[in-house]
């Protein structure tokens, strides 16, 4: 019954959508300029009556210009295949129509709701961006969601004293726009440029201290536990490192207890953050330079905290874990082999 009702969706939305096709020759429908910054440059795109879709499924993201799919533009697409969604189903929404302009922070890789994705892919487009934005007296930002209280609260930092529209990706899959304001994407879903994230960091931190958010120097050597998290892995022994840690002088940090911006500052004031592989310690993106960074990882696991913190200028120690209850997610690590690294 499924792949019955798949099939009539199917020739129902192909005859109101018609079929979908990859142009390469994005420049017949829209206008670019090129930015830099630090050492990087960047392309700033201009597409009228542009429409953009997620496809939640395979997780990427088109722009489309009628029925032409513009690959140079789009997000996760590269080696499509026929066999996509895309060309096979087609589209089986209906596409809303929002008969004004927008400027869209939409990226790739789940950043709709990965901390780590939001902070590095996401928010690094709004800098990019910049000029853009500030010539927008009423502002429409399309956004990949805004479910979350981060997503809310970094938002906050850039569009104080403006009229803003956030539109979310997620609950409008299929949109056409009478302009879509976009810049080019980045390598690996990650914005990996100093000069670039320094002045994210520094306007978040800028809105920090206008709120009076400061603390005292308990947050001198923190570590980052994960009792929080909503992927499981842990430490097997988490409750003994923590009473050595502490021992150590070390402040055992539970981040789902602060704002986004109480974060960026606790991070800040650190001068040594120790954690497991995980979405929080994307936060070392407010330390200072030279900040002692200790990974917990595996590795088995991505190396994205050690790129960050060489882009960052931190220094970047691991303790490599090979011990891995798979079955609860429990990762085996003795004191003697912390002990080495703090």
């Amino acid at each position: 019954m499924k792949s019955i009702y798949r099939e009539i969706l199917k020739h129902i939305f192909v005859k109101i959508n018609k079929p979908f096709f990859l142009s390469k020759n994005y420049k017949n429908f829209c206008l670019e300029k090129q930015i830099s910054i630090g050492k990087k440059k960047y392309k700033i795109y201009y597409l009228n009556d542009g429409k953009i879709y997620m496809d939640s499924s395979e997780s990427k993201y088109f722009y489309i210009y009628k029925n032409s799919i513009l690959p140079k533009l789009s997000i996760d697409i590269e080696g499509i295949k026929n066999s996509s969604n895309i060309f096979k189903y087609g589209i089986n929404k209906f596409c809303k129509n929002f008969n004004f302009e927008t400027v869209s922070i939409v990226s790739g890789r789940d950043a709709k709701d990965n901390y780590y994705h939001w902070l590095i892919d996401v928010l690094p487009r709004v800098i990019i961006l910049e000029s853009e934005l500030k010539k927008k007296k009423d502002l429409n930002l399309l956004v990949p969601d805004l479910n979350n209280s981060y997503q809310k609260e970094s938002l906050s930092c850039f569009f104080k004293n403006k009229q803003t529209n956030f539109i979310s990706l997620k609950e409008n899959k299929f949109s056409k726009f009478k302009k879509i304001v976009m810049c080019s994407n980045n390598e690996n879903y990650e914005y990996l440029n100093f000069h670039l994230l320094s002045k994210l960091k520094n306007k978040i931190l800028i809105k920090a201290k206008k709120k009076k958010i400061f603390f005292n120097r308990d947050f001198k050597k923190i570590y980052i536990s994960r009792s929080d998290a909503r992927n499981k892995r842990s430490l097997k022994n988490n409750q003994k490192i923590e009473n050595f840690l502490i021992k150590r002088g070390f402040k055992i940090v539970v981040l789902s207890k602060f704002s986004f911006l109480e974060k960026a500052v606790i991070f800040n004031q650190a001068k040594v953050v120790l954690g497991l592989h995980g979405a929080g310690l994307a936060n070392i993106l407010f330390s200072k330079k030279k900040t002692k960074i200790i990974e917990i990882t595996s590795p088995k696991w991505p190396n994205m905290f050690e790129r960050l913190s060489k882009c960052l200028m931190l220094t970047y120690k691991k303790i490599n874990v090979n011990k891995i209850d798979k079955k609860d997610n429990l990762v085996n690590l003795s004191i003697p082999k912390i002990e080495k690294f703090i």
